[in-house]
């Protein structure tokens, strides 16, 4: 089976993703097993019938609130408590979920599909906030830290990356399944595009437990609690994740449809998924939207954070800018979402070009200045807004591309190169200077928009049904 070509993994990965269209007539005799992602809807002849919603999508963004509201103060506070420690653990899991990328599809299939990837994906995050609960415990050693941190940053980093690529798989099903709904007349409205409204929703859940447990985190860290009490906390929330994770509806039945040889998907034809897609065009074209995303997630999470928010600000007013951020990247998930669907996908990225531009400029021509409260929540805002951007647009232009049997590969590679991307970054930082790393960011977002420029011009490589 190992020996396989690409294209028959193609057929083995669509025979187990591929969205089907929705039979009218076949939707009343939906049963109640495995159309739990659909809602109940009385019929007039007294019988229940499912029809396809967006409580799914609503249901996974409550679960991603609860196990990011955990991650990302931990990730925010990472180098400012743990000095080169911290640096080293981002670098780590980013590496690892990097690495991981061509893996994700056969992983997807091993676990079963995408609610099983997410919920191991979810319980690698707990791993990591039980072990950021010891680190801080007083009585370890810092030599035995690279110990405990390391190993739990390498899981999660796998576990993110299964989840992140179940993520996109889930809901781009939902979305699917509504619109082929939709477009059948069953609520007389025509089909649209919700591909960029399902991933809006998912990110404004996540960017919303960032606002509030990093303004929650600089209050308890202001109360003068110690880090021990703060990580246990945050452990706890992210247990409630993975608990709400294990509840998660699976995709609607229209969208699953799952064939008797799915489990015959092996890692080397995995492997062999992923690097064919990098032959594709389309996929090509997308790389340095990937590229820009990851090293402006890397800036911000450690760059900023560490180099720019602690020693100009102090470390307590970590989560006060990280939550700033965090508020407009939020909105700007469920905005630019909406936006994109209607007036496309394009007009969006030049938002996130000039953001992230505009962003990487201010600082290299200021600098870091003791109390510059004003500038640093003005370049948080702009690296929030431009992350938004990337992350929601992004994964609707895979979705769009890559509607069948190509998905979780073509979502494999988003993470693989965002992931790659954001550890680079983060590695750099006790290396290279500021101004090197925000010029990296900065040279990677013209990329971007030079051939995402070109790529809206040629009527060839638009996204199209595979």
């Amino acid at each position: 089976a190992d020996a396989k070509a690409p294209s028959d993994a193609y057929e083995r990965l669509g025979d187990a993703e591929a969205a089907q269209p929705l039979n009218p007539e076949k939707s009343k005799a939906v049963n109640h097993e495995g159309s739990s992602g659909v809602h109940d809807y009385e019929q007039k002849g007294g019988k229940e019938d499912k029809i396809p919603s967006f409580y799914p999508a609503y249901h996974l963004g409550c679960v991603f609130f609860l196990v990011f509201a955990a991650l990302m103060p931990t990730q925010n506070l990472l180098t400012s408590l743990n000095g080169t420690l911290g640096y080293y653990s981002i670098a780590v899991l980013y590496f690892c979920m990097s690495l991981s990328g061509p893996a994700a599809p056969f992983l997807v299939r091993y676990f079963g599909g995408a609610k099983p990837a997410l919920v191991f994906g979810a319980l690698s995050y707990l791993v990591f906030q039980v072990a950021n609960v010891l680190i801080g415990i007083p009585s370890i050693p810092n030599s035995v830290g690279y110990a405990v941190l390391l190993p739990p940053s390498a899981f999660l980093g796998i576990g993110a990356c299964v989840l992140w690529t179940a993520e996109g798989i889930y809901a781009s099903r939902v979305s699917q399944a509504v619109d082929e709904y939709n477009k059948r007349g069953f609520v007389g409205v025509d089909g649209a595009n919700t591909l960029g409204y399902v991933n809006g929703i998912v990110l404004v859940f996540q960017q919303t437990a960032n606002l509030i447990m990093n303004l929650a985190t600089s209050f308890i860290l202001t109360s003068g609690a110690s880090a021990v009490t703060l990580f246990t906390v945050l452990a706890v929330a992210s247990a409630g994740g993975f608990a709400a994770m294990i509840l998660l509806p699976r995709t609607p039945k229209s969208a699953r449809n799952l064939s008797s040889d799915s489990q015959q998907m092996t890692l080397l034809s995995s492997f062999k998924v992923v690097s064919s897609l990098h032959c594709e065009r389309k996929i090509v074209l997308l790389l340095p939207l990937f590229i820009a995303c990851g090293c402006n997630q890397g800036f911000l999470y450690s760059s900023f954070t560490g180099d720019i928010i602690t020693p100009a600000l102090g470390k307590n007013w970590i989560g006060y800018v990280m939550a700033t951020s965090a508020a407009v990247d939020a909105a700007g998930s469920y905005v630019f979402g909406n936006l994109s669907d209607k007036i496309g996908r394009n007009p969006v990225l030049f938002i996130g070009v000039v953001t992230n531009l505009t962003a990487c400029i201010l600082i290299d021509f200021f600098g870091v200045k003791d109390n510059a409260y004003g500038l640093i929540f003005t370049w948080g805002i702009l690296l929030g807004i431009a992350d938004a951007v990337w992350m929601t647009v992004g994964s609707a232009m895979l979705a769009e591309g890559y509607p069948g049997a190509k998905m979780t590969g073509s979502f494999a590679c988003f993470t693989l190169w965002r992931s790659l991307c954001t550890a680079l970054v983060s590695l750099l930082g006790p290396f290279v200077s500021l101004r090197i790393r925000t010029s990296i960011v900065a040279g990677a977002v013209v990329l971007a928009a030079v051939v995402q420029a070109s790529f809206a011009r040629t009527p060839s490589v638009r996204v199209e049904n595979v």
